[in-house]
C-alpha cells in the first residue's frame, strides 16, 4: 500500500506540471467518489 501511495504521490506531482488545477481538481474528486462507492459496496 505504500509504494501506491508513493507512486501517486510523484505521477501527482508531474502531472501538477502539464495541467492546470481546473482539470486535476475534479478529476481528483472523481477518483475519490468511486474509491468511496467501492469501499462502501465492498463485503
Amino acid at each position: 500500500m505504500a509504494a501506491g501511495s508513493i507512486a501517486g504521490a510523484v505521477l501527482g506531482g508531474l502531472l501538477l506540471g502539464m495541467f492546470p488545477n481546473l482539470v486535476l481538481i475534479p478529476l481528483l474528486a472523481v477518483i475519490l467518489l468511486v474509491s468511496a462507492v467501492k469501499l462502501a459496496r465492498h463485503d
